[in-house]
């Protein structure tokens, strides 16, 4: 179980160009996973962060802990955005209702549309307010907008096409184009990461069985990891060569059935069924259309402009990311919080087994009833009574892994899972500390309904995290 954690080289993305120095960002949508990644980069580049987003401040914070000037803006399709907050060098407009959230109804067409274009159209006219001192504004969009391009390869010169997704995407860019600054419109390919929408929707597939290609598993797949989207991001702050449209995706686009073979072995199953092209537009309607497209999508810009990619084969991104998969019932959960307290503070706080007590919701009855060595340290043994459920148990711990100031890792010996290994990392970062969380976990009997049972265990386990959030917070 290594620590997955990719630390951005930021030079390598934009050290030839720092005369349109960026100071402060305005980022819509940072509580979605891509802007949240970007989020992060902005920061560890020492640039100020400030947030756009539509709940109020409190519930905000309570799922957004990176440091940041927050702003709401309540109704962005029919109001513009604050003055206040546009007082920024660059603007990352991500804000929009996910498109595969429901089937496409006129009705959920008229909002996602709204949600995008209106959106968008009051951000200009808001920067366009703010007297130039807006240098860049980068907004989102989708390969999509090429529509099905058979084997032909599609660079950001192809022509556009005509279904919903690509009119959308069209219009969408064409309001952002109207910014007096500098514009640069997004192309996103399908991204891959741990907690990325598109994974999230397959990996519940794959691993249940269901898993295989989409219909002949002919058409191709154009893909991005979630590091080099958020390269390209940043290197298009500070590069002025770099506006209008780029494809966000990786220089290696693959055909279905390469992807679905990849992944499946990745995650230690089969995937040899075939899901009829029957079956996807029965449960998704018109949106079938749209995952069973063609499309071998090319990031013509960004290699023309010397971008260098991390990661271009697919299947070394897979094993990346589940690295930490040693079996098919294996499961993930992921956390980070950030505080403002000192690297030693936080590191001593969870360094102190008695804190373990506090971190932990009553109802689990949790107490830790000794350990083998007086500090903790690697190999110390802790063993604790709890319930789970109101059921009574036993844990043995031990500790692995133990790198003071930067991670210690806690390997279940004895207890109620067949495997929990929970590895905590700790960086300094914007004057504080980002503490993650990472669990990597299996049920007992897998084999015989661990997968029906996985629901509710993963319930109970974002119910521990998210009272640890919470008591880290007030701790702060």
């Amino acid at each position: 179980f290594t620590n997955g954690n990719h630390a951005f080289n930021l030079s390598l993305y934009f050290a030839p160009v720092m005369k349109n120095e960026i100071k402060r960002v305005l980022v819509t949508g940072a509580t979605g996973h891509i802007g949240y990644n970007i989020c992060m980069a902005i920061l560890e580049s020492k640039i100020e962060l400030i947030v756009l987003g539509r709940q109020n401040e409190s519930n905000f914070r309570q799922g957004f802990s990176l440091p940041c000037k927050y702003f709401q803006w309540k109704k962005p399709a029919e109001n513009l955005p604050p003055l206040q907050a546009m007082d920024v060098d660059a603007v990352i407009h991500l804000m929009g209702e996910p498109l595969d959230g429901r089937r496409w109804t006129e009705q959920r067409k008229l909002e996602l549309h709204s949600s995008r274009i209106n959106s968008t159209i009051n951000m200009v006219n808001a920067i366009e307010g703010a007297v130039g001192r807006i240098k860049i504004l980068v907004t989102a969009s989708a390969i999509g907008i090429y529509g099905d391009g058979g084997d032909n390869t599609l660079t950001e010169r192809s022509k556009i096409s005509d279904g919903f997704l690509a009119k959308l995407c069209q219009d969408w860019e064409q309001e952002a184009k109207k910014s007096s600054c500098r514009n640069v419109q997004l192309r996103f390919g399908i991204v891959l990461a741990n907690d990325s929408r598109a994974l999230k929707k397959m990996l519940p597939i794959f691993e249940n069985g269901f898993g295989g290609p989409l219909s002949s598993g002919n058409q191709w797949m154009s893909w991005v990891h979630i590091d080099d989207l958020v390269g390209i991001t940043m290197k298009t702050l500070h590069d002025p060569k770099l506006a209008g449209q780029i494809n966000i995706v990786s220089p290696n686009p693959v055909r279905n059935r390469e992807f679905t073979k990849l992944l499946a072995s990745a995650l230690k199953v089969k995937a040899i069924l075939p899901v009829p092209k029957i079956a996807l537009r029965l449960v998704l309607g018109e949106m079938a259309g749209v995952v069973l497209s063609s499309q071998k999508v090319i990031p013509e810009k960004a290699v023309s402009n010397n971008y260098t990619f991390k990661f271009t084969n697919l299947d070394e991104v897979f094993r990346s990311l589940f690295n930490w998969k040693e079996s098919c019932h294996d499961r993930l959960f992921e956390q980070q919080q950030w505080t403002p307290k000192p690297l030693n503070d936080v590191f001593d706080f969870f360094s102190d087994v008695k804190n373990l007590e506090e971190l932990t919701p009553p109802l689990l009855n949790f107490r830790v009833v000794g350990k083998s060595t007086e500090n903790i340290q690697e190999g110390t043994k802790i063993d604790y009574k709890l319930k789970i459920r109101g059921v009574p148990a036993k844990w043995t711990s031990l500790i692995t892994n133990w790198q003071p100031m930067t991670q210690f890792e806690d390997v279940q010996l004895k207890g109620p899972y067949a495997k929990w290994h929970h590895l905590h990392l700790f960086r300094s970062l914007a004057g504080g500390v980002l503490i993650e969380d990472k669990v990597v976990y299996r049920l007992p009997f897998s084999r015989f309904g661990g997968n029906f049972l996985h629901g509710f265990i993963r319930k109970d386990v974002k119910t521990i995290f998210s009272y640890r959030r919470k008591r880290i917070k007030e701790w702060c």
